[in-house]
């Protein structure tokens, strides 16, 4: 019968061990800090906007140019373009295209093709 040797405290494989889980555990937990401070840092550096902030910005701008919206009547039309706008190309309504009621909702499409699908067209210029 063979007894295995016991390990003597001057073991050098169970302290490498040792050490090697000690700088894993103090290097996984030190960059985790580190990389928590650099994003306070930042956040602490960025500029805070609020409503309020962009009204008095577009305030002083117009206190400098002089022109308001109820001044500059070019203005008021442009900002009334831009809320009906639906695409970016300045070209009519096409008179064939209709808004076809179907039984499934509204659609938009040439009147030959409501016809041909059972819909009911109805003429969208106005």
């Amino acid at each position: 019968m063979q007894f295995k040797p016991i390990r003597e405290l001057g073991d050098k494989r169970g302290m490498r061990r040792l050490l090697w889980i000690g700088l894993i555990v103090c290097l996984s937990t030190s960059t985790g800090c580190m990389v928590m401070d650099e994003l306070d840092a930042a956040a602490a550096k960025m500029p805070v906007r609020t409503k309020s902030d962009a009204a008095d910005k577009d305030e002083a701008v117009a206190s400098t140019t002089g022109a308001t919206a109820k001044e500059n009547p070019l203005l008021q039309k442009s900002k009334r373009w831009w809320k009906r706008a639906t695409s970016l190309e300045a070209r009519g309504l096409d008179a064939s295209i209709v808004s076809c009621r179907l039984p499934g909702g509204t659609q938009f499409m040439s009147r030959n093709n409501c016809l041909s699908r059972g819909g009911d067209p109805q003429s969208v210029s106005g």
